[in-house]
This record gives structure tokens, sequence and C-alpha cells, in this order.
């Protein structure tokens, strides 16, 4: 009796898991979609062409490229970081321990964060900004209207609540998606994006791509 209890009550749970799980994916997959919208409007595709175009030139003219993110978003942007030297860009992500060199007038700087007021992406930034005007500042974020936001040449705007958008206490989507989870699913899935349409504009293949990838053992 008490197997036949235990072994209900374990279905009883799998399949509440199994329906959460789904009901997350579906509300990454639906914030996508809402990003795709937003991203064809004709202002928020210009801005997205400026920023190929400049990392078009960056790849064309042999720029270094500059990272910038911290937390997830950095993982998200060392993805892109990979990606990036696939297509044989010189990249360096920015963090207050790499050693890397100087930042100069040639150079691209990316910066990533969702909230874009976060404290040591902000003061990097502030150092690098101060020191140096690069040739391009590419900023991605939720709120543009942050200094992260504001320092870009091209600001990249993207929906998805981010870890300072306040929500309902009873809003079950938080926890479905918990802080800056939606952007950071759709900065990834954008930036993977912008990776193909680079590498078609360079006439670079699929095989192109591997002979840039590390080897493992």
């Amino acid at each position: 009796m008490a197997d036949k209890t235990n072994s209900e009550s374990k279905k009883s749970v799998n399949g509440k898991a199994k329906e959460i799980l789904f009901q997350s994916m579906e509300l990454i997959m639906k914030n996508l979609q809402e990003n795709m919208e937003h991203l064809m409007k004709p202002k928020h595709f210009e801005h997205t062409q400026h920023f190929i175009e400049l990392v078009y030139d960056g790849l064309k003219n042999k720029r270094k490229f500059f990272l910038l993110a911290s937390g997830r978003s950095a993982f998200i942007l060392q993805c892109f970081a990979t990606r990036l030297v696939h297509l044989g860009a010189e990249v360096y992500m920015v963090t207050n321990l790499a050693s890397m060199p100087a930042l100069t007038k040639d150079d691209l700087l990316i910066v990533l964060s969702g909230s874009g007021t976060t404290a040591i992406v902000v003061s990097l930034l502030k150092n690098y900004v101060n020191t140096i005007k690069p040739y391009g500042i590419i900023t991605i974020t939720s709120h543009p209207e942050t200094i992260i936001g504001r320092v870009g040449d091209v600001t990249i705007k993207l929906k998805g609540r981010t870890k300072i958008d306040l929500t309902d206490r009873h809003d079950d989507t938080a926890l479905l998606t918990p802080e800056g989870t939606a952007f950071e699913q759709v900065a990834f899935t954008y930036l993977d994006a912008i990776i193909a349409e680079l590498a078609i504009k360079l006439g670079r293949t699929n095989e192109d791509l591997l002979t840039k990838h590390a080897q493992s053992i």
C-alpha cells in the first residue's frame, strides 16, 4: 500500500515538474518572438544594421574587439567572443583581473548588461571610456536610458525582464524566468544571429568556421 502511495505521489510531482518545465520554455519562446517583432521595427532594425556594419568593418580591418559584461551576461558574451574568433577576430574579455592590451582609437568595445546598471561593468566602462574613445562602442541592454545604454555609439534594446525590474509577487512568470533570464536568453539568440549574418557577409562556410575551432583532446 505504501509503495502504491509513493508511486502515485512521484507521478504527481513529476507531472507538475513537467508542466513547469514546458511553461518556462514557452515563456522564453514567447519572449523571443516578441523581440523578433520589436527588432523588425525600422528604428530598431536600423540599430542592428549599424551594429553589423561596425563588427563587419572591425573584422575586415583587423580591429581588436573588447567585450565587457558581468555574471551570466559575461558567459553569453564569451559565447559571442568564441564565434568572433571563428570569424578571425582578435577578441578580449574585459575584467578587472585579465591581462590585455590597452584599448585604442581603432578598436571596438561591446558591452552587454540587461539592467544597464551592473556596478562592475559601469566602473570598468567608465575607466575605458575616460581613457580613450574607441572606434565604436556597442551596448546591448533592456534599459537604454541608463549610463551603459547612453554611452553606446549604437545601443541595441532587447526586451526582457532584468534584475532591476519590479514584478508582482503573485506573478508566477518571475519564477519561471527568474531575474535576468529572459534578457539573457534573447541576448544569446540575438548575438548568434548576428554571427550568422556576418558569416554570410564575409562569404564564410561552416567548414571555414571549423578551421578556427579549438581542437580538444
